[in-house]
């Protein structure tokens, strides 16, 4: 099993707490939590994939690397995930651009703090991530309150909110379903 070294993801967090978001990776009950929605067998796209700790419980849930996409914006992150994850495609870079390709997915899993996100980015994010999911797909994030409930109904015909306590800070996460492809319109 990887180690995900605590150590590197605080550095980055303090280096740049508004792009890393959390003082620490998430816990690996919080990973498996994330990724019990994801069909058995599906294509994955994980955002924000920082040192792989949510990649863990999605590849106990597919079993198969291949079907794995990963991103981190964060390239010191980024090395730390491939010495965990050297099997997972990884492409270090902004989610939004990998978002814009044309390719879709059973389930995309966000570890991205949406909540601190400029707003105007947050809404081309969401509405990328509605236009990237199988119309039977799953969209899970990983937030820290539950200020992106209200937003994410504009998004998604259901929206379940599960707690986990076993995290460092206790975290909430968002599972979606039934994404609205609604055109929006961004300046």
């Amino acid at each position: 099993m990887p180690t995900h070294n605590p150590v590197t993801f605080f550095k980055r967090f303090v280096a740049s707490p508004i792009a890393v978001g959390a003082v620490m990776p998430t816990s690996l009950a919080t990973a498996r939590v994330m990724a019990a929605p994801i069909p058995k067998g599906g294509t994955v796209l994980e955002i924000g994939a920082g040192t792989g700790s949510i990649t863990q419980g999605i590849l106990e849930r597919i079993g198969d690397a291949s079907r794995l996409t990963s991103i981190e914006l964060d390239p010191d992150l980024g090395a730390e995930f491939q010495k965990n994850f050297p099997h997972v495609r990884l492409i270090i870079g902004d989610a939004e651009d990998a978002l814009k390709k044309n390719i879709t997915y059973d389930a995309i899993i966000s570890g991205i703090p949406f909540t601190i996100m400029p707003a105007a980015k947050r809404a081309r994010m969401f509405d990328l991530i509605t236009k990237r999911l199988k119309s039977d797909g799953v969209f899970v994030a990983i937030q820290y309150s539950l200020t992106s409930l209200h937003e994410l109904k504009e998004y998604f015909t259901s929206v379940h909110v599960r707690f986990s306590a076993f995290n460092v800070p206790p975290a909430v996460a968002y599972v979606c379903k039934g994404p609205k492809l609604v055109e929006k319109r961004f300046e």
